[in-house]
């Protein structure tokens, strides 16, 4: 059974990336279910009040994404720019531990939102303005806390696995 937690695990971490990039589900719950599946096969060792911080994250997101337009819930233009910069900036911040790579995932996405912005593909979001930044806040927040939630899986097996 901790084989089976080990991969399903390992597999729903790297779905919500998939899942940040094109958002056929919630990439939050994919990422969340990866730690709570490698925290129950006794492959991670992470605190239960981690856990329920994590997890009540997911529920802000699911709630603020249940408000928002369909169309823009679905939409992909930019996420993998800002995917790509919510990794980055999680695996810089990583270095510095955990509210580092929280604030450093941020960072990234809002990087990469903005270099989106700066493309022929994303001048509609006519960067600086208040379009561009709800569409940061609407695709870049999910986008964090799956990064998040992964990175806190990376961390918490690097320091049991060192």
């Amino acid at each position: 059974m901790n084989i089976f937690l080990l991969i399903a695990g390992i597999l729903l971490l790297a779905l919500s990336v998939y899942l940040i990039v094109r958002p056929h589900f919630p990439s939050v719950i994919a990422s969340y279910g990866g730690l709570w599946a490698l925290s129950l096969g006794d492959w991670l060792d992470v605190p239960m009040r981690m856990l329920t911080y994590w997890g009540a994250m997911v529920v802000v997101v699911l709630i603020i994404t249940s408000m928002q337009q369909r169309t823009l819930v679905k939409a992909t233009q930019g996420m993998v720019h800002i995917c790509l910069g919510a990794l980055t900036g999680m695996a810089l911040g990583a270095v510095g531990g955990y509210a580092l790579m929280v604030v450093g995932a941020a960072v990234g996405a809002t990087l990469g939102a903005v270099v989106f912005a700066r493309t022929p593909g994303g001048r509609g979001l006519d960067f600086p303005s208040q379009r561009f930044l709800q569409y940061l806040c609407a695709k870049g927040l999910p986008a964090v806390i799956s990064v998040s939630i992964i990175g806190i899986a990376i961390l918490i097996a690097a320091v049991e696995y060192e």
